[in-house]
């Protein structure tokens, strides 16, 4: 079915620019654009180490190129700043800015739940409670 429509579209495309080439002086440098087509399609018609163009001659090559920009796409347009596996682009986008020494911080706050169990973070303080006379010690085994 699809191979039919394929020869058919092909025949019809080639007649209606020689048609229309009758009456438009550049209708011609349209078969600059269409003979290279046909020609993929006779090919993905001919050859036999994949079935996808075979059976869908041209439009089976769009699956291969969308499978090609497949991580562009998830990487873009669905996954947030922070589902980045093994890192995140929140913290990737940090590095960079950092390496650049360009501004690396986010104005307005973040995009990380700080209310999420969990969460760690050090408070900052205007006024911070003095140091005790006697230093911290910590007992280890005993």
């Amino acid at each position: 079915m699809v191979r039919k429509l394929f020869f058919t579209l092909s025949a019809a495309s080639i007649i209606l620019i020689l048609v229309l080439s009758r009456f438009y002086e550049y209708a011609g440098l349209l078969f600059i654009v269409v003979i290279p087509v046909i020609l993929l399609g006779i090919y993905d018609l001919l050859q036999t180490h994949s079935t996808i163009p075979r059976i869908y001659p041209v439009i089976g090559r769009l699956r291969y190129f969308f499978e090609s920009i497949r991580p562009e796409i998830q990487q873009y347009f669905v996954e947030s700043d922070l589902d980045g596996i093994p890192v995140n682009r929140e913290f990737r986008s940090l590095v960079y800015q950092r390496a650049k020494k360009v501004r690396d911080t986010r104005p307005f706050g973040t995009l990380f739940d700080v209310y999420r169990q969990g969460y760690e973070w050090t408070n900052h303080s205007l006024s911070p409670n003095p140091m005790p006379a006697e230093m911290p010690r910590v007992l280890i085994g005993g």
